[in-house]
């Protein structure tokens, strides 16, 4: 009895530690692409990813950085290969990843979009707005999904007839749900919301 007693204490000890270690890696991970650092940020989210290939959390935030950085840059030479490896990694977790993964597919191919907005523009948008249709679809009290598709109408408005209204109330609704998001997965996403609450007052502005 006492040996089966160490072996379940082992065990759980065993877990407690993996867990933990899984815990400091992702922190690090973060605190390196806060502090500016998205290249260490990134390699650190491929080790941890690496030990624990059936977790899709690092993956869905290494892509989410690259897609992020690209935004700061989408000039840079290097973009189109990101978008591209983002596209292979996106298709491989879609899946398990539901709606999170559609409004990363969603981000990634505006980051395709905004290399050339002339050019990409009437091909990108329905690519776009079918992955954020989706994620809705799979999830409408996805905060992330609601923002993201409304935010992408509203930026569109001056190219193309848009709803205005319509999608002012999808943001608010975006914003109403970030302050209720709640789960139980560690470093679950959770970002969004002052992208939703600044882009919301920068249309209300114009009214």
């Amino acid at each position: 009895m006492r040996k089966l007693f160490t072996l379940i204490l082992g065990v759980f000890s065993l877990m407690s530690f993996a867990q933990s270690k899984y815990e400091l890696g992702m922190q690090k991970a973060l605190q390196q692409w806060k502090d500016g650092q998205p290249k260490e940020a990134m390699a650190m989210l491929d080790r941890i990813a690496a030990s624990d290939k059936e977790n899709w959390i690092p993956v869905y935030y290494k892509v989410f950085i690259g897609i992020t950085q690209g935004f700061n840059n989408p000039k840079e030479e290097n973009t189109t290969i990101i978008i591209e490896n983002n596209r292979a990694i996106i298709e491989d977790w879609i899946v398990v990843g539901g709606e999170e993964w559609y409004v990363l597919k969603g981000m990634n191919e505006t980051l395709e979009l905004i290399t050339d907005p002339m050019t990409k523009g009437m091909t990108q948008s329905p690519i776009i707005v079918k992955a954020y249709e989706e994620a809705v679809k799979l999830n409408s009290t996805n905060p992330r999904a609601l923002y993201s598709l409304a935010s992408f109408y509203l930026n569109s408005a001056k190219y193309m007839k848009v709803d205005v209204p319509y999608y002012k109330k999808m943001l608010e609704r975006s914003i109403e749900l970030f302050d209720q998001q709640k789960s139980e997965v560690p470093f679950y996403p959770s970002w969004g919301k002052d992208w939703a609450v600044k882009t919301l007052s920068n249309f209300s502005s114009k009214e």
